[in-house]
This record gives structure tokens, sequence and C-alpha cells, in this order.
């Protein structure tokens, strides 16, 4: 019986709407934007990758930086590529394959894709850090290399500009 509840709770867990656009939905492990799964984006096109979606009904968050209404929105799918203890040891670093100094994401929308993990959830810091700032976010105990996560940010963003590149030495570390 405890597969069965736990089953309807990983199923029933819906997208926060203050950050996923209407067209998205959450079906299972996945996510669905405007009908297309983001797990067969991924593994279709690679990681990262991205699609830029109307974002209808976002919160507060839709302004941008001048102030500006914002109509559009991205979605991001990243592998994970490592989760490793931070430097200064307090905490937990997941990196992804993903620069996310060429986004703006939004921590609150940081979802787990391609398999169901433990209820269980701890906050955890996205490596390489986006521009302002660090991004910690709220992910499963159990997240390992090569898994999916998706994450809104809140402009569009072009495939070049969250492409891997080598002048990160902390990955070299």
């Amino acid at each position: 019986m405890s597969t069965v509840a736990r089953y309807g709770r990983t199923h029933r867990r819906g997208l926060d709407r203050r950050f996923w656009p209407r067209d998205a939905a959450a079906i299972g492990d996945d996510i669905r934007v405007v009908g297309e799964s983001m797990v067969g984006m991924a593994r279709a096109v690679g990681t990262p990758c991205t699609r830029v979606v109307e974002a209808i009904d976002r919160g507060e968050w839709a302004t941008g930086r001048e102030g500006e209404s914002q109509r559009f929105c991205g979605v991001v799918v990243a592998t994970v590529e490592l989760v490793a203890p931070s430097g200064d040891g307090e905490g937990v670093d997941v990196w992804l394959d993903a620069e996310l100094d060429g986004c703006d994401p939004v921590a609150g929308s940081v979802r787990l894709l391609g398999r169901h993990a433990s209820d269980a959830q701890r906050a955890f810091t996205l490596r390489p850090a986006p521009r302002r700032g660090e991004l910690r976010a709220m992910l499963p105990t159990g997240i390992r290399a090569g898994d999916l996560l998706a994450f809104i940010v809140a402009e569009p963003v072009a495939l070049h500009d969250i492409r891997r590149r080598s002048w990160h030495r902390e990955r070299l570390l």
C-alpha cells in the first residue's frame, strides 16, 4: 500500500504556477511544454537545451530588469555533471553542464526530470554560479550525476549563451 501512496504523491505534484507558464504540465517524471516532452528533447538534442515559451500568468518575477513586463520566458534542461561538498564544507554543490551566468534562472522552478526520487529534499547550490549571486534550489536528496534538471529563466535565452565554456577554473579541481 505504501508504494501506491508514494505513486499518488509523486504524480499529483504539479508545477508551481508562480514560475512555470500555463502551457507547461508535469506528467509523471517529465514536464511537457506546449506538448513537447523536456526529457525527450534532452535525449534528442543533448544538453543543455532551451525552449522559449509565452509566459502568461506569471508572478511578480515577470517584470524585467528595466521594469518592463516580459512576454516570453525560457525553459532550460541541463545535465548534472557532479554532486560534491561545497568548498566551505557547509553544503552541497550540484555542477551542471549549463553556464548559469548566461541566463537568469528562477530558483523556485528547478525540477528533477527523468526519474522519481525520494520525497525528502534539501537545499543545493547550483554551479557554475549565475551572475547575480548563488542559486540555491530545493532538490531530492538522492540527486546524482547524469540526472536532468529543468528550470525557468526569466528572459528568453539563446543556446550559445548557456553552452559550456572552459574558463571556470573550479571545473579543473
